[in-house]
């Protein structure tokens, strides 16, 4: 009884085991992994924060053309001794100045620079000379600072914008070029991983082959139609099958983990399953139409591209500075006064004895700060300065220099260039050859398994009947084994030769319905 009670315990237990076994499996079609490794791999997600930071950059260079606004407000007392006479009989003479001013700065497309200034200053003494007393003073004033040689254009203000914007692209076409080689990874690791599923049953499928014969030699020993080490040969096999199947299984793993941290599942205690079949696609193969498709398409080609057209900017950029500096400045202003101003009589001034301010004053204007501002914005008071400044070094072997470097890296650029196409022509060219390659030793794998697979059958019945010995269908069976394997690896690299070619292609985000701007939109 005690032992049935044992028994019972361990098979619910094990079939415990068995149902937990059983839910942490995950199983996973090709697009199921690329999408959880598009959401989830952390590589990605690093990379992706590059083109973010590009972005910002073009903003901060972009940043030169946002007007810059300066308030100043400032309030100033003085106070010094009396000079004599003119200061009446005070002796301290106080002054005080409140001044408020707006300044608007604009940066302009050709290098110059506009300023608006309105300016608002008022004065107030306790010297009795000081005539308008309070005085009151505006100004507004428009000043053009603007290069005509070198700086002059719009390469030279813009040309920090107009990389940090190609930088931009270039960072999305690296990004785009991750994405593709990220999907790469993943179909290359998943049909791994499916070929090890499938190398796997073919082994257990070789094992209880050889497992059979084990059993018939094992029947022919004991009635005698067989010698003793007909078993001996056919347990060596058994042993050598089930070695074989310990290596099938460890590569399961291998390939599972490798999976498995591009998805970023490695801490996750699942058993990733593929549930998709390599199957055999056919496609056309034009040379010049791949060829045309992948100069067009390819991220790498685009950042050449880019990395070009940078070096052009730098070029112009190179050969204006290589100018003298002739500069332009040109500064129109209006002003205005008001205050308190007092008119005196003929020959009566407050410095004098005999000055009655009741009857000596003839009269006294009040203007106010509005006033003041009306002259100026009636360009009561008109006035302009202009300036032409030339100035250059004695030598410009600097500047010589510079342009010279910034023409070796334009030359670089070319190069790079070309070179990167001839990695496209090479490439298509490598992968048409590869994919036709594949494509007949398919078919020559498929016949070579049906072969062999009728040559072990016709052996196998040779043997029952005493025409053949065990050494030759072990044999069979080990070219068949092999035979099945090399026909599931040619699948496989079947497969990954299409994922190859839409990697230079760079289709695989239209193969899988996946939509870029969605990885630089976030």
């Amino acid at each position: 009884m005690k032992k049935w009670v044992s028994f019972l315990i361990v098979l619910l237990i094990s079939g415990g085991f068995l149902v937990f076994a059983e839910e942490q499996k995950k199983e996973l079609s090709l697009k199921e992994a690329i999408y959880y490794t598009l959401k989830n791999n952390l590589d990605l997600q690093v990379q992706m924060t590059d083109a973010e930071y590009a972005r910002k950059a073009l903003r901060i260079n972009k940043a030169i053309f946002i007007p810059t606004l300066q308030i100043n407000g400032i309030t100033s007392e003085t106070n010094n001794p009396s000079e004599g006479i003119l200061s009446g009989t005070l002796d301290v003479v106080t002054g005080q100045t409140k001044s408020l001013e707006f300044s608007l700065t604009q940066r302009l497309p050709l290098g110059g620079n506009i300023n608006l200034d309105i300016y608002n200053q008022k004065f107030e003494s306790n010297n009795i000379l000081t005539n308008p007393n309070p005085s009151l003073y505006a100004q507004a004033q428009v000043t053009l600072a603007q290069p005509l040689l070198k700086n002059f254009g719009l390469t030279p203000t813009k040309q920090a914008i107009y990389i940090a914007a190609n930088n931009l692209h270039i960072a999305r076409h690296q990004l785009k070029e991750n994405i593709l080689t990220l999907i790469y990874n993943v179909e290359d690791a998943y049909w791994n991983l499916v070929y090890a599923h499938q190398n796997l049953e073919t082994t257990k499928m070789a094992l209880q082959r050889s497992q059979d014969l084990l059993k018939q030699n094992e029947i022919k020993v004991r009635v005698g139609s067989a010698a003793p080490i007909e078993i001996l040969t056919a347990k060596a096999d058994v042993a050598l099958n089930e070695s074989q199947l310990i290596v099938a299984e460890q590569t399961i793993q291998t390939a599972e983990e490798r999976l498995k941290r591009i998805l970023n599942m490695s801490k996750e205690n699942y058993t990733v399953v593929p549930t998709e079949k390599p199957e055999i696609k056919k496609i056309d193969v034009d040379f010049d139409g791949l060829l045309s498709e992948g100069l067009n398409n390819r991220p790498d080609v685009e950042r050449a591209k880019l990395n070009l057209e940078n070096s052009q900017i730098g070029v112009k950029y190179a050969r204006n500075q290589a100018l003298p500096e002739l500069q332009l400045s040109a500064t129109y202003y209006a002003t205005g006064r008001g205050g308190k101003k007092t008119t005196y009589k003929p020959g009566k001034s407050p410095i004098l004895p005999d000055f009655n301010p009741e009857t000596d004053i003839e009269k006294i204007e009040e203007r106010t700060m509005g006033d003041a501002m009306h002259d100026v914005f009636n360009r009561l008071y008109k006035n302009f300065r202009v300036q032409l400044s030339l100035t250059m070094p004695l030598s410009f072997s600097l500047e010589k220099a510079q342009l010279a470097q910034a023409r070796i890296n334009l030359e670089r650029a070319q190069l790079n260039l070309k070179n990167v196409e001839n990695t496209v022509y090479s490439e298509v060219k490598d992968v048409i050859k590869a994919l036709q390659a594949n494509e007949k030793l398919v078919e020559a794998y498929k016949i070579a398994v049906e072969l062999q697979a009728e040559r072990l059958k016709a052996e196998e019945k040779k043997l029952s009947v005493g025409l053949s010995t065990n050494f030759v269908v072990l044999e069979y069976q080990k070219q068949y084994a092999t035979a099945q394997t090399q026909a599931l690896q040619s699948v496989i690299n079947y497969n990954l030769t299409l994922a190859r070619i839409n990697r230079i292609l760079a289709r695989t985000l239209n193969v899988y319905d996946i939509k870029f701007d969605d990885f630089i939109n976030n």
